[in-house]
């Protein structure tokens, strides 16, 4: 499944803690199956067993963003396979961060 230019665009914007610690504690409770593709790239499980596309990257002016193939993304909510995405993602930088030292 290819991650094409306009699927990049259903990113979400953080707006408060709130809709990040809704989206962490919904991961919680469904306990979705994350899968590496590449660094930065996922596949995170939905709810009903579909795979969803998730993509960690900084922007050309320098932010951190989380773009994800499914509709609430589309509609700008943070979900739940992002942070769950973004969760593998900080352990394997961390990882990275100690193998270099």
């Amino acid at each position: 499944m290819k991650f094409k230019e306009k699927e990049e665009k259903k990113m979400f914007i953080l707006k408060d803690k709130m809709q990040l610690e809704n989206a962490i504690e919904k991961a919680l409770k469904i306990r979705p199956r994350v899968k590496f593709d590449r660094f930065g790239r996922y596949r995170v499980s939905g709810s009903k067993g579909s795979f969803y596309i998730v993509i960690c990257k900084k922007s050309d002016n320098g932010y951190k963003t989380i773009a994800c193939t499914c509709k609430g993304a589309e509609k700008g909510l943070v979900c739940y396979h992002a942070v769950s995405a973004l969760s593998l993602l900080i352990g394997l930088a961390k990882q990275r961060q100690t193998a270099a030292v």
